[in-house]
């Protein structure tokens, strides 16, 4: 339901633009709904002492965080037909490995319609994922990861995926940090996302797509 929601949010924006601090609005609310219901981070682990620190409040906010970082970073990467489709492809094939059996299945499932969906999605594409699929994609990976986390705790669960999406990490933080250091608004669109220097170099887009890949 909550998968539903924020594709909803996405959805309504692909027909009429909502303005960026009503998305985030909608999903900090959805995230914050998620949490209540009993999906978040509770527990911080030392990956070499093995002890664990309780979170507290901090859990909440760290759940919404993830949450809302995820769901953007796979709506901003989608700017070449194909590449947040493969991304999330990656990251379910992830998730379908290491997570336990019930989200073991979903994430599988995830991945055999991404499958179908690329077929038709990769460059030239015939269809395109939207605000709403992007939205989608990106939420149910980072609500995965948290289901997968035994007891509360961040685990690999968390780890891995931020390790796939590491070149788009980066590529969102040079964005943000560009847009600041000129005065522009954080969420706005521009053309020099890695994808588009690659396009200006020559590379077709097919080219651009496999190259991150």
């Amino acid at each position: 339901l909550s998968s539903l929601a924020m594709f909803g949010i996405g959805f309504w924006d692909d027909l009429k633009p909502l303005g960026a601090r009503k998305k985030l609005l909608g999903q900090i609310l959805v995230a914050t709904v998620v949490y209540t219901c009993g999906i978040g981070i509770e527990n911080l682990k030392n990956p070499l002492t093995e002890e664990i620190f309780a979170l507290h409040g901090w859990g909440a906010l760290l759940t919404i965080l993830w949450l809302v970082a995820v769901t953007n970073l796979i709506n901003l990467v989608d700017g070449v037909d194909g590449l947040a489709g493969g991304i999330c492809l990656m990251l379910m094939a992830l998730l379908a490995y290491q997570c336990n059996s019930s989200v073991q299945l979903l994430a599988a499932g995830m991945a055999g319609a991404l499958l179908g969906f690329l077929r038709f999605n990769f460059p030239p594409a015939r269809i395109y994922m939207g605000d709403g699929g992007a939205y989608f994609l990106g939420f149910q990976i980072g609500i995965f990861s948290l289901v997968s986390c035994q007891k509360g705790t961040i685990i690999a669960a968390l780890v891995a995926p931020m390790f796939v999406l590491g070149l788009p990490i980066v590529d969102v933080a040079l964005a943000i940090l560009r847009r600041g250091l000129r005065g522009l608004p954080v969420f706005r669109p521009d053309r020099r996302h890695l994808h588009h220097h690659l396009l200006q170099m020559g590379f077709s887009r097919r080219k651009v797509v496999l190259c991150i890949y």
